[in-house]
């Protein structure tokens, strides 16, 4: 895994004003600066696993597509540059502990200062299929791989989060965020095309250009 260091450093944050929720164990909710697409490619039909307050640990959110045939395109919700890649891995390892599974992953890193996660991605997709590496600018709905199931994956899907991270050492060797207790560094992402802005569990909603 390599972080790029063009953005290893930078303090480019925001905090934004957020409803706080009754219950303790959910994050705060800070909603996403940026509005972004769904990951998939377009015109695709996505059903949301988990949402920002539903997934476990709280802060991300679990697509899938469920309609057309697989391999399942995803994109870049947003434009920005890739930061840290990890696609060598092909074992799905559901009911694990999350430190003993190994994910493949996509940060990418976006000018407001946010950076997106892209997980479970299928092998060698990204670096070989998209012909991705690190530092590399992406544009909004550009292919970056395949929806997979690798790593702590039930299914099929894709993790997705959107983060403010630690300037100082944004993600572990694992791709997971540092200094992230009680998901502090999540933002809830607003999404185009989604009524509300925000994914809700169950919801199905088509992928499209913001």
């Amino acid at each position: 895994m390599r972080i790029h260091p063009i953005f290893v450093g930078l303090a480019l944050f925001c905090t934004l004003p957020g409803s706080s929720l009754a219950q303790a164990a959910r994050p705060a909710f800070t909603p996403s600066r940026n509005v972004y697409r769904l990951p998939f490619a377009d015109g695709t039909h996505v059903k949301v696993f988990d949402d920002f307050f539903t997934h476990r640990p709280p802060g991300r959110n679990d697509l899938f597509a469920i309609d057309g045939q697989p391999p399942y395109r995803v994109v870049a919700a947003a434009s920005g540059r890739i930061v840290a890649i990890q696609d060598g891995y092909s074992e799905q390892q559901s009911g694990r502990a999350a430190k003993d599974c190994h994910n493949n992953y996509v940060w990418i890193a976006h000018p407001n200062g946010e950076w997106t996660n892209y997980s479970h991605i299928a092998h060698d997709t990204v670096t070989r299929k998209a012909g991705l590496k690190v530092g590399d600018w992406v544009k909004a709905g550009q292919y970056l791989g395949d929806e997979g199931a690798v790593g702590c994956a039930m299914l099929h899907h894709v993790h997705f989060e959107v983060a403010t991270p630690n300037p100082k050492e944004p993600i572990d060797s694992g791709g997971f965020l540092t200094d992230n207790e009680n998901g502090k560094r999540e933002r809830n992402p607003r999404f185009c095309g989604v009524p509300g802005g925000f994914a809700v569990k169950g919801a199905t909603y088509q992928a499209r250009p913001c």
